[in-house]
C-alpha cells in the first residue's frame, strides 16, 4: 500500500518543531500538547508534505490533526490486494482518503475480502475509484459498488474480464444496487475495453444518469451498419459497441456531458461531422487523438457547430496541417488548451498566431520539425499572453536560445517548460530561464547535450584559452576505431568528445553564495518540483551537488548522464526533503551508498549485474 500526495502546499519556513536536518522531533515548548486539534490541523495545511509528515511525529494528538479530511483531499491509496492483510485495511477508515486505486486484483477469495474491508472502511468518504487492470469479476464488483454512495469518478478501463460475459448489470437486484450507489458518477472512464457492448454501454449509463465527462478512448467502435438490416442503426447490438449508439447516448445526455474523450478509436471524418451536429451537445473538452483519418475541413466542421471548445486534443493526427490553427483561432478564440503533439505537417503559420489566443493556457507542439524560433517569437511575444502556464515543444529541432530568452521576457509566469531534445539548445538558454522563469515547476531539458555545468550554475564559460587547461574527455558516446573507414559520415571532432567542467574552488563560491542567500542559476527556481537532466552528458558532479539544491523537488531524473558518481548526493538530506522520484538510467558510476540519506526515495529495479537504480 503506498500513498501520493503529490499536490500539496508550498513550502514554508521551518515552524520549529522538528530539526531541519535530521528530521527529528524537537519538544522544546509545551504550547504544542496544548493547542486544540482543530488549531493544529489548520496550521498543517500550510505545510507541505514532508513537514506534514514530520510534525505528525511530534506526539498522538498532532498525529490526529494530521488525520483531517481537508488534508487527505490528494491522497491516493494504492491497494496491492495479493499483498495486503485485512488488519492494514481496517486502519483506512482513520484517513478517510477519498480516493482509491485498486491494482492486481484477481478472482480469489482472499482479494475479494480485502477489497470488501477496503470499501467498507473507506466508502463512506471514497469520491474516486480506480480499477484500472484489474481482472476483477462480476460478484466481486458487485460487493464493491453497495459501499461507494458518493463515488464522482469511476475508472473501469482495461477491465475486459469483468466485461467479458456481457452480462455486467444484466440482473435486476444488480441493476437496482448499482443504480442506487452510482447516481452521483460524474466521471467514467471506460477506455480500452476489447468487449464492451451497446448493452452493456446502456446499462452502465442508465445507472449513472448525471456522467460529465466520459472516455472511450481505445476502445474498438464499429462505425459502419449492416445495409441487410434494416433495423441495425436502432437496435442495441450484443456483441460489439457501435457509433449509432454512443450518438443516441449523446442525443440523451448532449445538455449534461461537457468532456468526452474518443482518443484511438479509428474515428473517421464523416463521424466527427456527424458528433458535431448532434442536437443539443455542448461539448468543452474533446480529445481525438490518434485518429489519423481526420483532415482540416473535419476539424472546421467541429469547430463551427461546437463552438464553445475550451480544450481540444488532435496529436497523432497526421492529416493536419496549419489550416486547423487558423479554424481554431477563428471560431474558438477562447480555446486554453490545445494539443497538436506529432502532428508533422504543422508548420511556421500554426504558431506565428497563437498570440490570437488570449485564454491560452496549454501548447504542445512537440514533434512538429517544420516549427521555427522565429514563428513562436512572434506568436507568443506579440501579445501578452496572460494565462499560459505551460509550453511543450519537445524534438523541436529548430528552437534557438533567441526563442527561449524571448518567451522567459515575454511569459514570466510560465509554471511548465519542455525542451527535450532541443539539440541547439546551450547555456544561454538557461542562463534566461532560471533569471526570468522564477514561478517554474517543471523543467525538461533532457537530450540537450550543449547544457553544462556553467549553463545550470548561471557562470559564464571561460573563454578558449583558459578552459583548453581544464579539458576533460566525454564520457559515453565513444565510436569504434573503424568508424572513418565506414565511409558515410566524419568522425566526431575532439571539441564533440570533450568537456569543460567546473573547478573547485568555483564550486565553492556558488555555495557560499547559496549559503548567503544570493542564488545562481537554477537556485533561482525555488518552486521547482520536477526536473529531467538526462543525457545531458557535460554536467559534473559539482555542478549538480551545486546547482540541485530545491526543497520542493520531488521528481528528479538524471538518466545517462554518465559524468555522475554517487558523491554528487552527498549534500543534506533536508536539501531533497520532499524527493520521493529519482531516475538514474544508465548512470553506472552510482552506487547504493547515494541512497543513504534519501530514505523517502523510491526505489526502482536494481538490477542484479550493476547496484543501480534504473527507471521502469
Amino acid at each position: 500500500m503506498r500513498t501520493d500526495n503529490d499536490n500539496s502546499a508550498p513550502y514554508r519556513p521551518s515552524s520549529g518543531l522538528y530539526n531541519d536536518v535530521t528530521r527529528a522531533p524537537c519538544y522544546k515548548t509545551k504550547m504544542a500538547a496544548t493547542l486544540p486539534v482543530e488549531v493544529i490541523a489548520h496550521v498543517m495545511r500550510f505545510l507541505s508534505v514532508g513537514d506534514r509528515k514530520a510534525s505528525a511525529l511530534v506526539n498522538r494528538q498532532w498525529y490526529e490533526a494530521s488525520l483531517d479530511p481537508a488534508l487527505q483531499t490528494n491522497t491516493v491509496f494504492h491497494l496491492l490486494t495479493p499483498f495486503t492483510s485485512g488488519s492494514t485495511v481496517q486502519k483506512f477508515g482513520l484517513r478517510k482518503s477519498p480516493n482509491l486505486i485498486l491494482n492486481d486484483m484477481d478472482g480469489s477469495s482472499r482479494s475479494k475480502e480485502v477489497v470488501k474491508k477496503a470499501c467498507q472502511h473507506l466508502g463512506q468518504h471514497l469520491q474516486s475509484l480506480s480499477l484500472k487492470g484489474s481482472d476483477i469479476t462480476e460478484g466481486t464488483f458487485m460487493v464493491i459498488i453497495p459501499h461507494c454512495c458518493n463515488l464522482r469518478k469511476l475508472d473501469l478501463s482495461l477491465c475486459n474480464s469483468l466485461f467479458l460475459s456481457g452480462n455486467l448489470l444484466r440482473k435486476p437486484n444488480d441493476f437496482q444496487a448499482a443504480e442506487k450507489s452510482l447516481v452521483n458518477v460524474r466521471e467514467l472512464n471506460l477506455g480500452s475495453l476489447r468487449h464492451l457492448s451497446d448493452c452493456v454501454f446502456n446499462r452502465l449509463v442508465t445507472v449513472m444518469p448525471n456522467v460529465e465527462k466520459l472516455s472511450l478512448s481505445g476502445c474498438t467502435i464499429s462505425y459502419e451498419f449492416s445495409p441487410y438490416d434494416k433495423e441495425s442503426k436502432t437496435r442495441a447490438s450484443t456483441s460489439v459497441l457501435t457509433f449509432v449508439n454512443i450518438k443516441a447516448f449523446l442525443e440523451r445526455q448532449g445538455k449534461k456531458l461537457t468532456s468526452l474523450n474518443l482518443s484511438k478509436t479509428g474515428l473517421p471524418g464523416s463521424s466527427l461531422r456527424e458528433l458535431a451536429m448532434v442536437s443539443g451537445l455542448a461539448i468543452r473538452e474533446l480529445n481525438i487523438a490518434g485518429n489519423r483519418d481526420l483532415n482540416d475541413d473535419d476539424i472546421l466542421a467541429l469547430v463551427k457547430q461546437q463552438n464553445g471548445l475550451t480544450s481540444l486534443d488532435v496529436a497523432m493526427c497526421g492529416e493536419l496541417t496549419s489550416q486547423t490553427v487558423l479554424h481554431i483561432q477563428t471560431y474558438v478564440p477562447q480555446i486554453q488548451y490545445l494539443n497538436f503533439s506529432k502532428c508533422r505537417r504543422m508548420r511556421d503559420s500554426a504558431a506565428s498566431k497563437l498570440y490570437t489566443l488570449p485564454d491560452l493556457q496549454y501548447i504542445n507542439f512537440a514533434e512538429c520539425p517544420q516549427i521555427s524560433s522565429k514563428a513562436l517569437v512572434s506568436g507568443l511575444s506579440s501579445k501578452p499572453m496572460l494565462h499560459l502556464a505551460s509550453v511543450c515543444l519537445a524534438h523541436c529541432t529548430l528552437v534557438r536560445d533567441e526563442f527561449v530568452e524571448t518567451l522567459g521576457k515575454a511569459v514570466p509566469h510560465l509554471k511548465e517548460l519542455d525542451l527535450t531534445s532541443c539539440l541547439a539548445i546551450t547555456d544561454r538558454s538557461m542562463h534566461a530561464i532560471a533569471a526570468f522563469l522564477p514561478e517554474l515547476k517543471r523543467l525538461s531539458v533532457a537530450w540537450c547535450k550543449n547544457v553544462t555545468d556553467y549553463g545550470i550554475l548561471g557562470l559564464e564559460k571561460p573563454s578558449e584559452e583558459v578552459g583548453s587547461s581544464r579539458l576533460c574527455e566525454l564520457n559515453g558516446g565513444r565510436f569504434s576505431r573503424n568508424f572513418g573507414t565506414i565511409g558515410f559520415f566524419s568522425p566526431p571532432s575532439a571539441a564533440d568528445m570533450t568537456v569543460c567542467k567546473i573547478t573547485q574552488e568555483e564550486a565553492l563560491v556558488v555555495l557560499a553564495q547559496h549559503d548567503a542567500g544570493k542564488p545562481t542559476g537554477l537556485q533561482h527556481l525555488a518552486r521547482l518540483r520536477v526536473l529531467d537532466l538526462s543525457t545531458c552528458q557535460q554536467l559534473s558532479d559539482l555542478g549538480i551537488t551545486c546547482a540541485i539544491r530545491f526543497r520542493e523537488l520531488v521528481c528528479l531524473r538524471l538518466n545517462m548522464c554518465t559524468g555522475m558518481t554517487e558523491s554528487c548526493f552527498l549534500p543534506p538530506s533536508h536539501m531533497f526533503r520532499e524527493l520521493v522520484c529519482l531516475r538514474l538510467n544508465m548512470c553506472t558510476g552510482v552506487t547504493e551508498s547515494c541512497f543513504l540519506p534519501l530514505p523517502q526515495v523510491q526505489r526502482v529495479g536494481v538490477p542484479q549485474t550493476e547496484r543501480v537504480y534504473r527507471d521502469d
